[in-house]
């Protein structure tokens, strides 16, 4: 069937569908239909003057929906009893809560905000975290170790927490629980839900811990996952128990808020993520565990563009798509081809603030050149 059959054939299906009233594979979105994102990160602000600062130009842009980073590596940008501050806030309690205040700002500009968590990452850099009460030195079992024993090294990258061990779901759960009961957020934004596997030696089977193979036996497997036919198999446990937590933290969040839109940003194809990355992703909005997805297609190619979008508007309904553009790598002449590329889904994100607009990021390129870059991108995204 070509590309224009299937989606004429979804097309038909999804009416058939709406008018029998049997849309229970894929419930209603809790957000408006159209969604005009922007991701801002956690480089972004330190202060309250700079969570207005963001806020404001986010609202000035057109967006109707904010996802507002607040955890990063199993640290906390908001007070939480769970997890540490995270240092980029300086040493301790910055003295106001960035959360707190961003959603009130947020509101006051009619946005949306959504909480945008890391799920899986414990930790990114050559040295530990200096709080001792950090999930990674209160927990070293939780991180991934090889069949040999050694733990995935400390490096450049996340160094991450094993998706299958019973405790690390039990406190990704209750962190992210807590922030759906606390705070009055309009969406709950899962970010590396997947087997984070970069900076892994695949050489190497992880998790090859013996805790970890004895679970996957224990769920009905057998075979050697150190063995090609193996770890096919042990691979697609992993998956299924990245799909079990999604399935928990969406029924734990919306029962502590009612109403919650659960979103994820998810790898920039369907098939990719889901043998790759271990992120069934489709399947998560079949079954209602999410909301929307948010795939990550970042290229300055419309061509690529338009064909990864593709590959998702036959994996899922488009509605429920929402296309994450990175302007970061992108020239001005790039954006609005991508842009027009989304009509028909449920709209674009773009990723990120520091690319659009002006950001106390250190990393930001402060040059005349850059700025007038960000004027022209803030624009084109104005015109549409």
């Amino acid at each position: 069937m070509t590309v224009s059959a299937k989606l004429v054939a979804w097309s038909v299906a999804a009416t058939v569908c709406a008018l029998a009233g049997c849309d229970r594979a894929h419930p209603e979105p809790r957000a408006p239909a159209t969604c005009r994102g922007l991701w801002i990160t956690r480089w972004d602000y330190r202060t309250a003057d700079d969570v207005d600062r963001c806020l404001d130009a986010a609202a000035e842009l057109g967006a109707t929906d904010v996802f507002w980073q607040v955890r990063g590596q199993a640290d906390a940008l908001y007070r939480s009893d769970l997890e540490p501050w995270s240092d980029l806030l300086g040493v301790g309690d910055p003295g106001f809560d960035p959360l707190d205040h961003a959603i009130a700002r947020a509101h006051r500009r009619g946005l949306r905000l959504h909480a945008w968590v890391n799920v899986y990452p414990l930790w990114k850099g050559l040295a530990p975290p200096a709080a001792a009460t950090h999930p990674l030195n209160r927990h070293p079992s939780w991180r991934l170790h090889d069949e040999t024993g050694s733990p995935q090294p400390l490096n450049d990258h996340y160094v991450v927490a094993n998706p299958t061990d019973p405790a690390v779901q039990d406190h990704i759960a209750a962190v992210l629980r807590d922030l759906c009961a606390r705070f009055e957020i309009d969406g709950l934004h899962l970010d590396y839900v997947r087997f984070v596997s970069e900076g892994l030696d695949t050489a190497r089977v992880w998790p090859g811990d013996p805790a970890s193979f004895d679970r996957w036996r224990a769920a009905g497997a057998s075979g050697d996952p150190t063995t090609a036919a193996g770890r096919t198999a042990y691979r697609a446990w992993i998956r299924d128990e990245i799909t079990r937590l999604v399935a928990r933290v969406a029924r734990e969040g919306r029962a502590a808020r009612p109403g919650l839109a659960v979103s994820a940003a998810v790898i920039r194809r369907p098939d990719r993520a889901r043998d790759l990355y271990l992120q069934d992703a489709a399947a998560w909005l079949a079954a209602g565990h999410v909301d929307r997805l948010l795939p990550m297609i970042y290229t300055r190619d419309a061509s690529s563009f338009a064909d990864d979008l593709a590959a998702w508007r036959l994996a899922a309904p488009p509605s429920r798509l929402v296309a994450g553009i990175g302007v970061h790598l992108q020239e001005p002449a790039d954006l609005a081809p991508q842009l027009a590329a989304c009509a028909g889904a449920g709209g674009w994100s773009i990723f990120a603030f520091s690319s659009v607009a002006e950001s106390v990021d250190p990393e930001q390129d402060d040059s005349p050149l850059a700025a007038r870059r960000r004027d022209r991108l803030r624009s084109i995204i104005a015109g549409f």
